[in-house]
């Protein structure tokens, strides 16, 4: 190579160097203000909330504070500052505290205040002024509702802006700073915070531990006898397999009540299908509002009186047509379809069933093809089986259990002599040791007078005795409980 082209590629790189030395002086310059930038934004309130939203569990503190001390510009009778935090899952009735959680940074406490709303101003305007007021600081109101007592009744139901009960719950999303219960000036609510305090009936109930009896009474719908009265009144949870398309199923199934059963099922009462149902609860936690609020002194009582509903599906027995299992009745060889419009048609006049049970049916029930198309049926509208077992023969629980919908299957019928109040007795005994040796039975019986005779005497001393009697849909509740904690 010659001296010249050495010379003047020495050249060239020399004269780059500044070139490059020049603009990485810029870039660091750049850094330096964008970081200065970001520092300052960092200290602004909407950059501790932007920060806290991205996971900084440092900003938690900061973020609460602001927010605080903007809720106290539309809502000046909220209390500022900590408050004793709630201990052992809540705090005396009436009193406000914090809500410790861990999981949104080493000592976060969500703050939950009863606000007393001055002015007349409609909650919704309030709720408006809250929104603007909280985006200026990058915070927000992640769930509104209204509260509404255990057991509402129609009135209670309906709006009313002067009455109502409003919990928001505000913060940055995922991390919420505040749970407010807005009530008007005039109104003194006894609001309850925490799972202790306000425990729900469901995991009262769940905390037990007794054998365990569900008792099933068939054949409702054909009469109004004075058995079946006597039988309705018992104060004992019941379950009432109603016959379709008899003269008195509707006003039997319309015996129907609440039940004793997890959150996520309260909200399906079996009066229409659930699918597409919005479950509150698990909207609010899937928001991140973790605080739990119940309206009222002490947690409700565990009713003892609980009716609910089966459809008691006639179905094709050994030796048809003698016996008949009458109308409306599932027949051996039925499709997936026509079953499917049995069904349907059953529920339009008894929309409140839960589940389905078979009357009679030792044919149905034995054979694999109608059992499988019936399942598929149930699991489609979210229906549970009961398999009365009236043959030895039957695959109805194997099926239930392939399609992956709640089955059980009946221990023994009390009164298969339905004269004999002894009998009955004793084979009510049997269905009690059952439950204490494997924790739960099913026992089924009929409006018979002996029989009703024998569960008025019988049941209070069963309960007495520790027994804890269900509804299957409460049973299978139960189940899955304990089954989420048993071994594997």
């Amino acid at each position: 190579m010659s001296p010249a082209r050495t010379s003047r590629k020495s050249r060239k790189k020399q004269g780059t160097r500044p070139v490059v030395w020049f603009a990485g002086i810029g870039l660091a310059a750049v850094l330096v203000i964008a970081g200065i930038g970001l520092l300052k934004w960092a200290e602004t309130e909407p950059g501790q909330a932007a920060l806290l939203t991205l996971g900084s569990d440092k900003m938690y503190a900061e973020v609460q504070t602001t927010v605080e001390q903007t809720l106290k510009l539309v809502l000046p009778a909220l209390a500022v500052g900590p408050g004793p935090v709630l201990q052992d899952g809540g705090l005396a009735p009436g009193s406000d505290g914090d809500w410790a959680a861990p999981q949104l940074g080493p000592g976060a406490a969500i703050r939950c205040r009863t606000v007393a709303v001055q002015g007349g101003a409609p909650y919704w305007v309030i709720q408006r002024n809250l929104a603007a007021a909280l985006e200026a600081i990058g915070a927000r109101i992640l769930w509104c509702e209204r509260i509404y007592p255990a057991r509402p009744g129609p009135e209670q139901l309906a709006t009313n802006d002067e009455l109502d009960l409003i919990r928001l719950d505000v913060g940055v999303p995922g991390r919420p700073t505040h749970t407010l219960v807005l009530h008007r000036e005039d109104r003194s609510p006894a609001i309850r915070w925490g799972a202790d305090q306000g425990r729900t009936a469901w995991q009262v109930f769940a905390a037990e531990s007794a054998p365990t009896l569900a008792l099933v009474i068939d054949d409702w719908g054909n009469n109004k006898s004075d058995a079946a009265r006597a039988i309705l009144d018992l104060d004992s949870p019941l379950t009432l397999a109603v016959l379709p398309g008899r003269p008195f199923s509707r006003e039997f199934a319309l015996n129907r009540t609440d039940l004793v059963l997890p959150p996520e099922q309260e909200s399906d009462r079996g009066d229409l299908p659930a699918d597409g149902q919005f479950d509150p609860v698990r909207g609010r936690l899937a928001a991140g509002c973790p605080v739990e609020v119940a309206l009222g002194r002490k947690a409700q009582p565990i009713p003892g009186r609980r009716r609910e509903v089966l459809l008691h599906l006639p179905m094709e027995p050994e030796g048809y047509p003698d016996p008949d299992p009458g109308a409306g009745a599932l027949m051996v060889g039925m499709d997936q379809e026509a079953i499917a419009a049995l069904i349907d048609g059953h529920r339009k006049a008894l929309p409140m069933v839960t589940g389905v049970n078979n009357h009679m049916g030792s044919a149905a029930t034995a054979d694999e093809a109608t059992m499988q198309a019936l399942m598929t049926v149930l699991r489609e509208r979210d229906l549970f089986f009961l398999d009365s077992l009236t043959t030895s023969k039957s695959v109805a629980a194997a099926a239930a259990a392939r399609e992956g919908i709640p089955v059980l299957s009946n221990r023994l019928f009390l009164d298969y002599d339905s004269e004999d109040a002894g009998r009955i007795r004793a084979n009510l005994d049997r269905l009690v040791e059952a439950a204490r040796a494997t924790g739960f039975a099913v026992g089924i019986g009929h409006p018979y007078p002996a029989t009703a005779e024998v569960l008025r005497r019988e049941l209070p001393r069963l309960e007495a005795a520790g027994v804890r009697l269900v509804t299957v849909s409460e049973l299978l509740a139960l189940k899955q409980e304990a089954d989420k904690v048993r071994p594997r």
